[in-house]
């Protein structure tokens, strides 16, 4: 059958030579060159889904031994397990902790011990400082637990009592407050540094909400809004919900603090 052809006209086999063919007599040298083409064509092919076939045996060979190979490294991935511990130290930046409390500290020298200011400035510096550092305070991906603040309210303490440590070594008094309304002053200084890097915190957090989700500017937010139509998808009406609050908290807490300190005689 390889050293013959059929006649495209009548469809008669042919042996190979033949110019001509004998069943219906037709010429056939115009089209021999077409018909060797056509033949060397379907070699092509027939090789070419040869090579297809043995891929896909090859693919498949990989994908059957690929389980095999997952379980013989199961043992070497166990450190993989540490990662949910590293994560959430990569969502905070302690560094600015001793950077902040240094900055309170010189405001606090430089008011009360060297340039003798008016009170209002380190009231002033005690809310903008550690609100500052708590928006510093954290990195990628930031997420608010009962550990951070822990954090501010221990940055707080630390911060009166250093403050109240360099009063007595300069001024040669009590370390600890003397009497109740000392106390009272105190305390109510300390809360409000913890509750101003609180809300530096709760400011961090509802920024990154709201990049994540793309609403960084009141533009995004109102072409979200129209893209879908009036029906808003309940992610989103969670987010704006969950800024809300956090805002409110925020500013609440500050025009509270605020008040309280302006209160403190």
């Amino acid at each position: 059958m390889q050293d013959q052809f059929i006649c495209p006209y009548c469809e008669a086999a042919l042996n190979n030579g033949v110019l001509s063919c004998r069943s219906c007599g037709r010429d056939l040298t115009p089209v021999l060159p077409l018909l060797r083409r056509l033949d060397a064509l379907e070699e092509r092919l027939a090789a070419a889904e040869k090579r297809m076939d043995e891929d896909r045996a090859a693919l498949a060979a990989a994908r059957t031994a690929e389980p095999a190979r997952a379980s013989a490294f199961t043992p070497a991935a166990a450190p993989a397990e540490a990662a949910p511990a590293t994560a959430g130290l990569a969502r905070r930046r302690f560094w600015v902790l001793p950077f902040g409390l240094v900055l309170l500290l010189l405001a606090y020298w430089a008011v009360i011990l060297w340039l003798d200011l008016p009170l209002w400035t380190l009231r002033l510096a005690s809310i903008a400082i550690p609100f500052f550092t708590g928006f510093v305070y954290f990195g990628i991906r930031p997420r608010l637990i009962a550990f951070d603040i822990g954090i501010a309210f221990v940055f707080a303490i630390f911060s009166v009592a250093t403050m109240n440590a360099l009063l007595g070594w300069h001024d040669n008094i009590p370390l600890l407050p003397q009497g109740s309304v000392a106390w009272r002053e105190t305390s109510f200084y300390a809360l409000s540094i913890g509750a101003s890097m609180f809300s530096g915190m709760l400011l961090r957090v509802t920024q990154a909400a709201l990049t994540a989700r793309g609403l960084v500017s009141l533009p995004e937010l109102r072409k979200g809004l129209q893209a879908v139509h009036g029906k808003v998808p309940m992610d989103t009406l969670k987010t704006i919900e969950t800024t809300i609050l956090m805002a409110g908290t925020a500013i609440s807490a500050i025009a509270g603090l605020i008040a309280a300190i302006l209160g403190v005689k």
